[in-house]
């Protein structure tokens, strides 16, 4: 039974626990099969080793400034550290809120 399953640490206290193989990259497959968007125009914000696949597998992975250091090469674009605007700041980036005014 454990055989099926793969443990993946995604913060020094948690990890996530998938069958072999699963992972959030098929998640999102499964989500944009139904609604008919193909993955070059998908979105995703990324900070753990749990969302390798997911960076991967969209047309723009972004990864947090405040990632673990071994997701960076997954990702397209890393933003600001979360608790400074990253979110918004990838946004931004993937042009899908305007640039905020630097008044």
């Amino acid at each position: 039974m454990l055989a099926d399953l793969q443990l993946v640490r995604w913060h020094p206290s948690a990890m996530d626990v998938l069958p072999v193989g699963g992972s959030k990259a098929q998640g999102i497959q499964a989500l944009l099969a139904h609604l008919g968007i193909p993955p070059e125009e998908a979105v995703a914000f990324g900070d753990g080793l749990n969302d390798k696949e997911m960076l991967k597998y969209v047309g723009l992975g972004i990864a947090m400034g405040n990632s673990n250091p071994e997701l960076l090469p997954y990702a397209d674009f890393v933003t600001a550290h979360v608790d400074e605007s990253g979110i918004r700041k990838g946004l931004e980036h993937a042009g899908l809120l305007p640039a905020a005014s630097r008044a």
